[in-house]
């Protein structure tokens, strides 16, 4: 009697677990079928829409009212797609291409969705909605944008910051009176390729950014500075030879030597001993790029003094690109001449060759 029972139990344990697993297997595949459909949803929708914003950018203006008419345009996931690939087609072109684009957006009314994304709680969303009504030339958003230009997240006030640029020009530069996050190597990088030009009544504002107690701020001005070759800043610059902060001071002495004048190697020799070896390089490698024969002595003194090997490395390159390499050369030659001095001089000449 229990053997009978312990069997019965056995088999509906077995039909169970049977049960369960052709659940699975159906679940599985139902879930394939339905990522398979969306896949080719998506690539037949990409195509549409690849076709579409070409053609009209072919045609020269001729845009259609709307990419897709039907009731899948609505869909969420096509409006996502069509968005993402009307940014992804103006980062390419500019010009009247760039217009029709825009007018492709607009006529969409992709504009509402780009809007409600600056209210998300999500800061991927709400940098996302910054970044595409930048694209787009939507100015009307520029007052909601501004407000986000202090937002905890730098995802969202680096791309805030880049769009006030964008739209404003140097006075979209405002943000640096109080800017509290970092300035990347790349943000900088956008910012700058964003500025059209540099009013000539800047320098006020120039220089109460240099003072900035946020050194990437000081490091973005001085870039400026370089770009746009603002020579009037020169002490300006000079000045901060002698800032606190080190990369500060590293990117000075390179922008110095953009606004170079009949000083400028007086200058970088007369600090240079006050420096410490990572700045002290910086100066030679400077001073290198500006092929001055007066500079022939002073990098005599360091090829031959005790500063750092990158800095006598720098100093040799230095005689090499004034074509005294025959003096290298006889240097090395002699006898007397240190190992470590004999060792620069073949590294520098052999790199040169």
């Amino acid at each position: 009697m229990l053997l009978s029972i312990s069997l019965h139990f056995l088999v509906i344990v077995l039909i169970s677990l049977l049960a369960v697993v052709l659940l699975l297997i159906f679940a599985v595949l139902l879930y394939g079928l339905l990522q398979y459909r969306k896949q080719v949803s998506i690539e037949s929708w990409s195509a549409e829409i690849d076709a579409v914003i070409a053609g009209a950018i072919v045609n020269g203006g001729e845009v259609p009212g709307r990419i897709n008419n039907s009731g899948i345009a609505q869909r969420p996931a096509y409006r996502r797609l069509m968005l993402e690939k009307l940014i992804s087609a103006e980062k390419k072109f500019s010009g009247g291409a760039g217009l029709i684009i825009r007018s492709l957006f607009n006529k969409n009314g992709l504009e509402k969705e780009s809007l409600s994304k600056l209210g998300q709680k999500r800061t991927h969303l709400i940098a996302g909605g910054i970044l595409e009504l930048t694209a787009m030339r939507v100015g009307k958003a520029l007052p909601a944008i501004s407000r986000l230009l202090h937002h905890p997240s730098p995802q969202v006030y680096q791309e805030a910051q880049y769009s006030v640029v964008t739209f404003n020009g140097f006075e979209g530069l405002n943000f640096l009176n109080d800017a509290q996050g970092i300035l990347s190597e790349w943000q900088q990088l956008r910012l700058l390729n964003s500025i059209p030009e540099v009013p000539p009544d800047s320098e006020g504002m120039l220089r109460e950014w240099l003072q900035s107690a946020n050194p990437s701020v000081t490091v973005f001005v001085l870039r400026i500075i370089s770009k746009y070759q603002l020579l009037n800043m020169y002490a300006d610059v000079l000045a901060l030879f002698s800032h606190p902060n080190i990369q500060i001071r590293l990117q000075a002495v390179e922008t110095l030597q953009t606004l170079e004048n009949a000083e400028t190697l007086s200058d970088y020799i007369s600090s240079y001993e006050t420096q410490p070896d990572e700045v002290k390089v910086e100066i030679i490698n400077s001073i290198c790029k500006m092929s001055d024969i007066r500079a022939a002595d002073f990098f005599r003194q360091k090829l031959l003094g005790n500063d750092s090997v990158a800095a006598r490395i720098g100093a040799a390159k230095g005689l090499h690109g004034l074509n005294l390499s025959g003096e290298l050369q006889s240097l090395a030659s002699k006898s007397c001449s240190p190992s470590e001095l004999v060792s620069i001089i073949k590294h520098v000449l052999q790199e040169k060759i």
